[in-house]
């Protein structure tokens, strides 16, 4: 049995540390056995203890934290660590120096463009330590990776695309008629819904616009955002919905855990966002065989053949996004169509066996040329 180190920069609700989770709970437990550090107590942390797993909870006082390094090289030598799997951007260059320290591969995991910041500090020195100590890169589509390596010099070697995943048949039913009642919202409302926490990558400004439209040219709808609220990006959501005069049109319910309740209460799914690398929402959406509506904005590009398995718009054009929104509404056997499909892309291409799998197989391959020529140390800048 061989002992992977997980890390993450984070520790909320989010696609991410849905994947941290995922790799966890459902790699061959007969081959893996797994350390997991997080930064904070939060969603990741009690999702974790609900497996059997107890995390190490520990975090850098500053940007680079030598104590934080000597107790994670600490742990790598008592618990017998032989891989670290990490993910985002801040966790793959930590990944890569404990790596080169203590001589073991890693693999680092990067889920959005967002992973990466233009004018990220010492971006140089950070991209060098992940080239010279990183066995691979991992993004979770094909577009991600290659606006990464068009801004940074990663090693195209090393990268390689393992698509995110879900478990199709935990969305295979559902019954929203008692969600739809929770928030007052009738059986002949046509309800267009999205699962997202507010934040600018998400584009919910763009669906706010596209409500505020069809509230005049297609009066019935209701929008339903399910996603977090406690903090600030919650709170101008909620204003930007309120100062559109969208009140009573836009449901905010904050976070559910029962998001396939939600699905099923929905007729139509909308996401708007202006980046992704490959989103889980849109995947269950497409699981619980909703007609869905998405900006070219990278991740959904990979997943979605436009007037196939869904809708492809403009990137940030809330016009667009209400344009879809009426043709689907108003064309039953449309919907129908694109939502079988879509059901069926999933299946196919999309589960989360299969990216468990990938993971695994990755791993070994790792393990196996860990001492080979080609993972040599020598940074390429």
């Amino acid at each position: 049995m061989n002992t992977v180190l997980h890390m993450i920069d984070t520790g909320g609700i989010g696609g991410a540390e849905t994947v941290y989770l995922n790799l966890i709970r459902d790699l061959d437990h007969t081959r893996w056995r797994h350390v997991a550090v997080i930064p904070t107590r939060g969603w990741l942390f009690e999702q974790l203890t609900n497996i059997g797993v107890k995390p190490i909870v520990m975090s850098e006082r500053n940007s680079f934290d030598p104590g934080y390094f000597a107790r994670l090289a600490a742990i790598i030598h008592g618990e017998g660590i032989e891989i670290i799997q990490a993910h985002l951007f801040g966790s793959a260059v930590r990944a890569a120096l404990l790596a080169f320290v203590c001589r073991i591969p890693a693999v680092a995991t990067l889920h959005g463009t967002i992973d990466l910041q233009s004018n990220e500090r010492f971006r140089r020195l950070k991209v060098a330590a992940v080239n010279c100590g990183l066995h691979r890169v991992v993004f979770v589509s094909e577009l991600l990776r290659r606006s990464f390596l068009a801004a940074i010099p990663l090693r195209p070697n090393r990268t390689t695309v393992i698509h995110n995943g879900i478990d199709p048949q935990r969305f295979s039913s559902g019954e929203g008629t008692h969600f739809r009642q929770e928030f007052g919202i009738s059986q002949t409302e046509f309800v267009i819904g999205t699962i997202a926490n507010p934040g600018p990558a998400k584009g919910l400004d763009v669906l706010l616009d596209a409500a505020a439209i069809l509230k005049t040219q297609s009066p019935g709808c209701r929008f339903v955002v399910v996603g977090e609220l406690d903090h600030g990006r919650g709170a101008e959501l909620i204003k930007g919905r309120d100062a559109r005069g969208l009140t009573n049109d836009v449901v905010l319910t904050g976070y559910r855990s029962d998001t396939h309740r939600a699905l099923a209460a929905f007729d139509t799914y909308a996401l708007t966002s202006r980046t992704e690398g490959l989103p889980l929402s849109l995947l269950e959406a497409m699981a619980a065989e909703l007609p869905v509506v998405a900006t070219r904005c990278g991740g959904p590009e990979e997943i979605i053949e436009d007037g196939i398995t869904g809708l492809l718009v403009a990137n940030g054009s809330p016009e667009a996004v209400a344009s879809s929104i009426v043709r689907l509404r108003s064309d039953s056997y449309e919907r129908q169509r694109l939502a079988k499909a879509a059901r069926q892309v999933v299946e196919t291409r999309f589960t989360l066996d299969r990216q468990v799998q990938s993971y695994g197989e990755l791993y070994s391959q790792c393990l196996d040329n860990r001492d080979h020529p080609r993972f040599s140390r020598n940074p390429t800048l």
